[in-house]
């Protein structure tokens, strides 16, 4: 009777630019999906032609995401602790973090999901929302509550398949989702004019859909083996839940200060409208640019997972200049991605303008304030490749750091700035809260290169 290669039997192949490329391509393919999801519901509401209602989904859906993010830490410990495990060559350590990642997902899903709601109410009514957004945002955030645990489920899968570097079937299972809820979007709003309920309907039945596929690859990778079994049995041991919990309540703290800067952000721009009376045009163009900002997050992201991804592995074997190599290959391919990303917005940023929005009004602004799309990949590529290298180690509390004092320089930019730079001032703060998180990172990255031991072992050449 033959028996099934082990999961971790990839591990430790040379690190070379094609490896690099090997999972930060699909990696690419798979993270340019959530922007263009988000930028497809901008879309379709901007051909209703109804003022704030690009604002109000956009308001809504960025609520929601923030709300889920302070979850994220499944995602980011998943990852961090299968690519260590990866690394390791042990498939049970492997299983065992796909098992409680699984369970911490349906408890806290099922909890975000009746308790959400009543903590929308009171944000929504502390934010005091211009009248125009409102409506929208509410009917939004009603219906989308329900996803949450299938989100969270997600979460769980592309830590658990990126760590493996099975990138691959990230791919395949993000796309899956995103383009359904493209398609179930655009029907249940243009064809069955829902509105912003359908909107967030479609993405409630993509996200289950992504639940059956997600399990199909779960047992395609063999959650039946004896490996997965045998995982079981330490289920309960008390120093790794200690342990998981601790870099848990790190990555919530650190996703706790992204979705409060953000809020902050958003909720700056519905002042600057009701201060100037403009009814929505601030919040609509920030709408429209926050998509453009998401591709180039996400394109900068696609070698920020092979960061983790290799960095994980090398902590995992105790291979020092292996983690060395790799922040030196997943560097210089963010620098070129930022070059691209910047032609890119510079060229067909504003020629799509147009194509997104029918508002002359939030055209102008976008057209205005696109030079700060275009730069903004210089800005972040050292922030995302740090915090790649550190997920990839588990160092939660340096990235837990790096964001609460990146937080507090953008809310301090931002008080200083906005009366006197209006929705320019906005934008400047963004800037400081990516550079605050860069300088924190570097100057943390020399000690995190120390922890990792060093190997004599010919694996750790050049190019490995």
């Amino acid at each position: 009777m033959s028996t099934s290669p082990s999961l971790s039997s990839r591990a430790l192949q040379p690190l070379t630019h094609r490896r690099v490329f090997a999972v930060a391509i699909p990696a690419f393919l798979s993270g340019i999906t959530e922007p263009l999801l988000s930028l497809a519901d901008v879309v379709i509401m901007g051909q209703l032609e109804t003022k704030g209602l690009q604002g109000g989904v956009t308001a809504g859906s960025e609520i929601f995401v923030f709300t889920i993010w302070t979850l994220g830490f499944l995602r980011l410990s998943t990852g961090g602790f299968a690519a260590q495990a990866f690394g390791e060559q042990n498939d049970r350590k492997l299983f065992a973090v796909l098992w409680r990642g699984l369970l911490i997902a349906a408890v806290a899903g099922t909890l975000l999901a009746l308790l959400a709601p009543l903590f929308w109410s009171v944000l929504n009514d502390a934010m005091g929302w211009q009248p125009e957004l409102r409506p929208a945002l509410e009917d939004y955030l009603e219906v989308r509550v329900w996803s949450a645990p299938a989100v969270l489920f997600s979460y769980v899968c592309f830590g658990w398949l990126i760590g493996q570097q099975r990138t691959g079937l990230v791919l395949l299972l993000q796309a899956f989702i995103n383009l359904s809820n493209i398609g179930f979007t655009w029907w249940l709003v243009l064809s069955l004019d829902m509105g912003a309920a359908g909107a967030a309907l479609g993405s409630v039945i993509a996200s289950y859909a992504g639940v059956v596929l997600g399990l199909l690859i779960l047992v395609f990778l063999g959650l039946g083996r004896q490996a997965s079994r045998l995982a079981l049995q330490g289920f309960w041991e008390v120093k790794i839940w200690i342990r998981l919990f601790s870099t848990n309540s790190d990555f919530f703290l650190r996703s706790l200060g992204f979705a409060v800067s953000f809020m902050v952000f958003f909720k700056a721009a519905d002042w600057l409208d009701q201060s100037q009376g403009l009814a929505g045009v601030n919040a609509d163009a920030v709408a429209v640019l926050w998509q453009y900002l998401g591709l180039i997050v996400f394109g900068l992201d696609a070698f920020a997972v092979a960061a983790e991804a290799f960095s994980g592995e090398a902590v995992g074997a105790g291979r020092r200049e292996r983690l060395r190599r790799a922040t030196r290959l997943v560097f210089f391919w963010a620098w070129i991605s930022a070059v691209v990303c910047a032609l890119l917005s510079l060229s067909l940023g504003y020629w799509a303008l147009p194509l997104i929005t029918k508002l002359p009004d939030v055209i102008a602004l976008s057209r205005e304030l696109m030079p700060y799309v275009i730069i903004s990949g210089f800005i972040m590529a050292p922030s995302f490749m740090y915090d790649g290298l550190f997920l990839g180690g588990t160092r939660s509390k340096d990235m837990r750091n790096s964001v609460l004092i990146g937080c507090a320089v953008q809310l301090a930019t931002t008080f200083a700035l906005l009366n006197w730079l209006g929705i320019h001032g906005l934008w400047l703060s963004l800037v400081a809260l990516m550079l605050g998180r860069a300088v924190y990172l570097h100057l943390s990255y020399p000690a995190f290169v120390a922890s990792v031991p060093e190997s004599s072992s010919t694996e750790t050449n050049a190019k490995a």
